[in-house]
């Protein structure tokens, strides 16, 4: 070759160097550069003059030759280096290098080294970017439960993202053949998704649908699928969709419908409850009709042939309808506490109060006691409370009841005391009614209000254990209480604590 066409060869070579964006520099065994292209110089800063023949350690400077200095001794010694760093610029911006180190052999023998450096700054950062991107995207849709898929339908080759590895159980990167992905389908469902695939690469439908799931570690999961058909120039050439874990979503929507279901069978027990509930109190009704009214003219009757016989002089006829009348004012009073028992057990909510005359409430309420004995009872008013908040028909039970105990219990002939007076605290009107009886045993009283305790009278019946619990059962309707204030040898008084409703 002649001189002019290698000048022109070194010419067009330098030319070329000059203008490759990497950094070119040739440095000798003694670490004296001997080359330089334009972009190796603009790094630093440095004219030709500057750089050519100049010590490495003085281009480079203290910092970033101590850097470099074992790739330096490693190129010398013939191996070739690789590697990359971050290094501040002359400008002070910190840039991303990859630098190979290229060691020069001459007869065997390293004469130097050529150095390449390229920025990969720009790389860096889309790699960084694709990485936080990608992070993200597995973030996301781990949350969501949501994976992506795809297959290539020129190579048959199919993708997973890192959360549909996860939803089938398998490690990321896993990359199933066609027979591998249809194996982890429950087999009832394996013919629709296949309907549904090929029905998409025929005629371009995409799909969603629910199906069963078999993991690899054979865990039953409910997954969405969805799938779409990417079409170049008509022809189909892949499919790509996505992958949602659902379980928890079903579990909980049966869960819902389980619930609904439940509330929907105590609702209609609640109204079948209703239902019967009303028929008894139609039925308690119908008895307390059918029943007491009967035994109620019988009693009037027996009243009233018991005066016409003592208008007559028949005393010892008069006496006996006198006992009978008795019997049958028990048997009435037995058969209100039953049909008060039941009624009151029915009732859900507290009593709607009227406002009630306290002297008509004990007036009604002596007249219910048979005739002969209400002249044993004694009313003693110490207040000025003429009217309280009450049901007066409960009222006027509760306080029949501790009447015929008081009656009961005391000694034939002797009084039963009625007293009403006020209290500030708590605020209430109250009724005491005492007796002088022979008080109340130690081991009945702590029972004394529960349904079924029996007490026994001198010379008297069994009661039926229901009087005292209707007393107490009215007053809790009444938010007030019954309680016994004096229990002795020489007598029993019991208290009816009647409180001031809300609002009255």
């Amino acid at each position: 070759m002649s001189d002019a066409k290698e000048s022109d060869l070194s010419y067009h070579i330098r030319l070329l160097v000059n203008h490759v964006p990497s950094m070119l520099a040739y440095w000798d065994k003694d670490l004296r550069c001997r080359f330089a292209n334009r972009a190796y110089k603009t790094w630093f800063g440095l004219e030709p003059q500057q750089i050519i023949g100049a010590r490495m350690p003085d281009v480079l400077g203290p910092t970033l030759f101590a850097l470099n200095e074992r790739y330096i001794l490693g190129a010398l010694q013939g191996q070739e280096q690789n590697f990359e760093r971050v290094i501040p610029g002359p400008d002070g911006i910190v840039r991303h290098s990859q630098a190979n180190y290229l060691p020069d052999f001459v007869n065997g023998q390293v004469q130097g080294f050529l150095v390449q450096v390229t920025e990969i700054t720009q790389l860096k950062e889309t790699e960084a970017a694709l990485r936080a991107s990608e992070a993200f995207l597995d973030r996301t849709g781990r949350i969501a439960g949501v994976g992506g898929w795809e297959i290539d339908l020129r190579t048959n080759a199919i993708t997973w993202s890192e959360q549909t590895c996860r939803i089938h159980g398998v490690p990321p990167g896993y990359s199933p053949t066609g027979e591998d992905a249809l194996k982890f389908v429950a087999p009832e469902a394996r013919d629709l998704i296949q309907a549904a695939f090929q029905e998409g690469v025929l005629h371009g439908t995409s799909w969603d649908m629910t199906l069963p799931i078999l993991t690899a570690q054979g865990q039953r999961v409910w997954v969405r699928s969805f799938g779409e058909v990417e079409l170049e120039d008509g022809i189909p050439i892949r499919v790509i969709g996505a992958v949602q874990d659902i379980t928890e979503q079903l579990r909980h929507q049966r869960e819902l419908q389980s619930e609904k279901a439940l509330r929907e069978q105590v609702e209609h027990h609640a109204q079948e409850l209703k239902a019967l509930l009303a028929e008894r109190s139609d039925m308690l009704d119908v008895l307390a009709h059918e029943v007491r009214q009967p035994l109620n003219n019988a009693s009037a009757a027996l009243q009233s042939a018991n005066a016409t016989l003592a208008d007559v002089g028949e005393t010892v006829a008069a006496l006996r309808l006198v006992r009978a009348q008795t019997v049958m004012s028990q048997v009435l009073a037995s058969i209100d506490n039953t049909l008060a028992v039941a009624a009151l057990l029915a009732r859900p909510a507290p009593v709607e109060p009227e406002d009630t005359d306290v002297d008509t409430l004990i007036a009604v309420t002596i007249a219910d006691i048979p005739a002969i004995e209400r002249g044993r009872i004694h009313v003693e008013r110490v207040t000025s409370t003429r009217t309280a908040s009450m049901d007066m028909s409960l009222m006027r039970l509760a306080l029949r009841n501790l009447l015929s105990n008081a009656l009961k219990y005391s000694p034939p002939g002797k009084r039963v005391t009625l007293r009403v007076s006020d209290s500030d605290e708590p605020l209430a009107l109250v009724i005491d009614v005492s007796d002088l009886g022979h008080g109340v045993g130690d081991k009945l009283v702590p029972r004394l209000f529960e349904r079924g305790v029996r007490g026994q009278a001198a010379g008297g019946p069994a009661g039926h254990g229901l009087g005292l619990y209707i007393v107490r059962r009215v007053m809790e309707l009444h938010h007030g209480r019954v309680e016994m204030v004096r229990n002795g040898p020489d007598g029993v008084t019991m208290r009816l604590l009647i409180v001031p409703t809300p609002g009255s």
